[in-house]
């Protein structure tokens, strides 16, 4: 696993570093912008809420890079092959996979891949009036489990086995702690490491950690997502749930698979 990530993360390099490495400023902010090439809306929002910007010194993404701990690590291991200018570059493109995450950057990749087949094939064929086949097929439907960790004052108007609106759905989302968006068989095997106790949750206080499970049909789009602001930009047309699992937290424990606010 983590030698497939470092190999995903030497090919994001690879494709990034001719348009950064002349660069004296906003690098960053740049690669930012390259990754998610076809969801500028995301780049934008990350960059806002991490105060990335286009004016940034290399010191300032230096500041983030320390801030992530990047010091001794497998990324900065890899980075000691390179020479100096091009490991500064490289630990830049870290973060910014880490702040993207994994599956933005697999995207990413492959995009950059069909790109250079099609460029290829343009090359040694004369161009015909026919319309191409998408290369990535359309996301099948799917139900997804959004599963959240919330203060108990949150979730007090909501019930088991009920349907829940997008505005719930959002306000949840708005005061989670802990979230992860999987599929329904995945969330079973996350929600058998949680430590649920069968407490009334009004008679908890008010800050006490309750899980909530929804599951949200046609939710494909949310699946995986890292980002609160993204889950809700994605939520299905039909804005609705259904809670399946509401249940105070004994403690934090089991939450590894989790994305943390």
């Amino acid at each position: 696993m983590v030698n497939r990530y470092l190999q995903d993360l030497d090919d994001v390099f690879y494709y990034v570093h001719p348009c950064i490495k002349n660069l004296d400023c906003g690098i960053l902010h740049k690669v930012l912008y390259i990754i998610l090439d076809n969801e500028p809306q995301n780049a934008e929002y990350i960059c806002h809420i991490y105060g990335i910007k286009k004016s940034a010194t290399k010191h300032d993404d230096q500041v983030i890079i320390d801030s992530l701990s990047l010091t001794s690590n497998p990324f900065r291991a890899m980075s000691n092959f390179l020479n100096p200018d091009k490991k500064e570059l490289f630990l830049i493109v870290v973060i910014a996979c880490l702040l993207v995450g994994s599956i933005g950057c697999i995207q990413f990749i492959q995009r950059r891949k069909n790109k250079e087949r099609g460029g290829k094939t343009r090359n040694v064929q004369q161009p015909v009036a026919v319309s191409l086949q998408p290369l990535v097929p359309p996301l099948q439907s799917l139900t997804v489990a959004l599963c959240l960790v919330v203060p108990a004052y949150v979730v007090n108007k909501l019930k088991d086995q009920y349907p829940i609106d997008a505005n719930e759905i959002e306000n949840l989302i708005d005061n989670t702690s802990y979230f992860l968006c999987t599929k329904v068989a995945d969330a079973e095997l996350v929600q058998q490491r949680l430590d649920l106790t069968n407490e009334n949750i009004l008679n908890v206080g008010e800050r006490r950690e309750v899980y909530v499970r929804i599951h949200i049909a046609d939710g494909q789009e949310m699946l995986d997502k890292t980002v609160p602001y993204i889950l809700k930009r994605n939520l299905p047309s039909h804005r609705q749930g259904v809670v399946k699992q509401l249940a105070c937290l004994g403690d934090l424990s089991g939450l590894e698979a989790f994305n943390r606010v």
